[in-house]
């Protein structure tokens, strides 16, 4: 690795906003930058209270009269550093630094080019003089944890329907251009376990060694998820147990990978039985996974103690759900090797008298979701639990007529010397929120070459920044 050394205008960019610290919620610094650089232009400007930023540029000469085009992305960034390792986001910068083949990374940490990619091309396409229609570009905050600031943007400013978006890092080739993207819900089962006091062996049970996996890939189900193992791990017990609480997964679309719960074996179980029975089931699905290389972890601690419990038969109730719930891809395409359907159980959190699981499904329409939601809503009804749903995120549209889409392919072909290929995303984006304020959105989105997002092993390739800046440029002068 080599230190970064920025050598062109959105190098520069991207370095100066990774000297200031944007986790979600927490953006008003760089908000506040990007207000400065409007300043320094001379460029009209918003600010909402939440950060969210719009800048407005005039065409370029004789270009007065065309139709604006939104360009977005957004400010904030997952913020994660390596086990090892402490980072304080908020007073630290990142450390950029250079790999071997060209790519730029953080040192130990998140490198934020998911968004900071975008936020760097839209301060350059604002500092340069090149042929453009009206810009509008727009900065948004918390999309990460749920693209709040898109929701709450007074899309009344925008006048432009037409929409070049800046987030879609995961790129492997850099003529794809993203023309859709799936929908989304979360999904929240809610019980109350009736607790009372119990006498026995309290048992401490923590799975970690999980290899995180991204939803967008194709995984094998009902594997790889720490909550539905540690529940498998439990089911394998050769006596009753009372289970007391149980806390795993960081968000409801994450794979979860850590569980922990702790619960009450009889007084006369033995300690060496619980963990043989235990270590024995793990054994057989860490060879399962990955062959053994999975480097799965059980830690236990075992004490005599009296602690408020459940009863075995609403232990059971409560495994059984877990076990039987839908996790994972749950349809593929017939003939292409991607996800159409997939559910992800994200959360569990018991510590006290709620027992909440909270889980996203997403899919490439509605109706590839009806189906998984309706056994989840089901399987809550039989086991005495509440369902409750909430949209998660509404579709984008594949539109085959989209003038600026046909554009776009165009200049590919000629900008690579490669048919453009398209694209959906099977994540939630937020120009999804931007439909319903702006009837009529024409959209387009791409992005250089780089993944590993929301990772300490996220990387962007320098040279494919530049080049695809290149082409948003020309794109921008010829639509």
């Amino acid at each position: 690795m080599k230190p970064f050394v920025p050598s062109s205008l959105i190098e520069r960019y991207f370095e100066a906003i990774s000297h200031i610290g944007r986790p979600s919620e927490q953006e008003k610094a760089v908000s506040n930058y990007i207000c400065s650089v409007a300043k320094e232009l001379n460029l009209k400007y918003h600010q909402d209270q939440m950060g969210n930023v719009i800048v407005w540029k005039p065409a370029s000469p004789g270009r007065e009269g065309e139709p604006a085009v939104i360009l977005q992305a957004h400010l904030d960034m997952v913020t994660v550093c390596a086990p090892h390792t402490t980072h304080d986001f908020l007073r630290e910068p990142l450390t950029l630094q250079v790999d071997e083949e060209g790519n730029l990374r953080a040192k130990d940490t998140t490198l934020g080019a998911d968004d900071g990619y975008g936020c760097a091309y839209m301060l350059g396409c604002l500092t340069e003089s090149f042929s453009h229609p009206p810009l509008e570009c727009v900065f948004t905050v918390q999309e990460e944890n749920g693209c709040y600031g898109a929701q709450a943007l007074d899309t009344s400013l925008i006048s432009a329907r037409r929409m070049i978006g800046l987030d879609v890092m995961g790129q492997e080739i850099e003529h794809t251009c993203c023309v859709s993207c799936y929908c989304s819900n979360r999904m929240i089962l809610t019980a109350h376990p009736r607790m009372e006091k119990r006498e026995g062996l309290l048992v401490k049970a923590r799975l970690t060694g999980i290899q995180p996996v991204r939803s967008v890939m194709i995984v094998h189900p009902e594997r790889g998820n720490a909550i539905k193992l540690l529940t498998r791990l439990l089911r394998k017990l050769p006596r009753e147990l009372y289970m007391i609480e149980m806390r795993g997964g960081e968000a409801e679309n994450y794979n979860p990978v850590a569980c922990e719960t702790s619960f009450l074996m009889p007084r006369e179980t033995a300690e060496a039985e619980v963990r043989e029975a235990l270590e024995r089931e793990l054994k057989q699905i860490d060879f399962e996974i990955n062959e053994g290389k999975q480097e799965l972890k059980l830690e236990l601690e075992f004490s005599p103690q009296e602690r408020e419990a459940v009863s075995w038969e609403e232990t059971l109730r409560l495994l059984r759900m877990i076990d039987l719930l839908p996790s994972d891809t749950q349809e593929i395409h017939p003939k292409e090797d991607r996800m159409i359907a997939i559910n992800n159980i994200g959360i569990v959190d018991w510590q006290g008298e709620a027992f909440t699981l909270t889980i996203s499904d997403r899919g490439q329409n509605r109706g590839c979701l009806e189906g998984i939601e309706r056994r989840v809503a089901d399987l809550c009804e039989l086991c005495g639990a509440v369902f409750r749903q909430e949209v998660r995120y509404a579709p984008w549209d594949y539109r085959p007529d989209s003038p600026l889409l046909l554009a776009t392919a165009k200049l590919m072909k000629e900008y690579y010397g490669q048919e453009m290929v398209e694209n959906i995303c099977p994540g939630g984006l937020e120009l999804c929120d931007f439909l319903p304020g702006l009837p009529g959105l024409d959209c387009v989105m791409f992005a250089p070459i780089g993944d590993e997002c929301h990772s300490t092993m996220e990387w962007m390739n320098l040279a494919s920044f530049n080049r695809v800046y290149g082409f948003l440029k020309e794109l921008l002068g010829r639509i």
